[in-house]
Formats: C-alpha cells, sequence, structure tokens
C-alpha cells in the first residue's frame, strides 16, 4: 500500500482501479475490520484518500462505499472520524462530477440546437 501512495501518476491509478484494484482494498479493509487490525484500516482508508476513484466503475465504488460507511460506528473514534470524513469528501466530488455532466449535457444540447438554426 505504501508503493500505492507513492504513484503522483493518475494514469497508473486509474489503471490500478481498472484492474480491481478496489475490489482488492475492499477486501482487505473488510478483513481487517472484522480482524480489528486498526493500522492496516487506518493505512487503508489513506489509500483510498489518494485514488481518482470517480474514475472508478461504478459497481466497485458500491462495494467500497459500502465498507467505509460500515466504518463510520468503528469503536476507534480516529477511524469512524476518518471514514465519516472520506464519505463526505467523495459524495462533494461526486455531485461536483454529476454538476458538471449535467452542465455539459445542457451544453451539448445548446449546441446542437445552434447548429440547427445554422
Amino acid at each position: 500500500m505504501d508503493w500505492i501512495m507513492q504513484i503522483q501518476d493518475s494514469s497508473v491509478l486509474i489503471w490500478f482501479l481498472s484492474k480491481g484494484g478496489v475490489l482488492i482494498l475492499t477486501t482487505w479493509l473488510s478483513q481487517a475490520a472484522v480482524e480489528e487490525q486498526t493500522s492496516v484500516i487506518l493505512l487503508i482508508l489513506k489509500v483510498l484518500c489518494h485514488l481518482p476513484l470517480h474514475k472508478a466503475s461504478p459497481e466497485n465504488m458500491s462495494a467500497i462505499l459500502q465498507s467505509v460507511n460500515g466504518l463510520r460506528f468503528y469503536r476507534t473514534s480516529d477511524i469512524s472520524n476518518r471514514a465519516k470524513g472520506l464519505l463526505s469528501r467523495w459524495t462533494k466530488l461526486f455531485a461536483k462530477i454529476q454538476a458538471m455532466k449535467k452542465q455539459n449535457r445542457n451544453n451539448s444540447q445548446i449546441d446542437s440546437q445552434s447548429q440547427l438554426l445554422l
């Protein structure tokens, strides 16, 4: 996981996500939570902050969201606070992306209408 944290090239991180990296992290996170391995959980949450998860597939995001959501009520406040913070960050990011998609869709419709008029 330290290796992932050192990668700054977003294309490499996106490749990692596309090859099932999120599912692996989800599995590790779930297992660490069951085994109460707080240091591993904290490291995985840190890695999740580093990854461009807005580029992950919706199915993979659903799995990781469920795992992180379950940590909101973890017995250690540091983990529960980080999980809440990560969920809040993702919510804002996805809302921003949806707004941009909607704006692009509207701009495309306006461009299409303009071209028809011409």
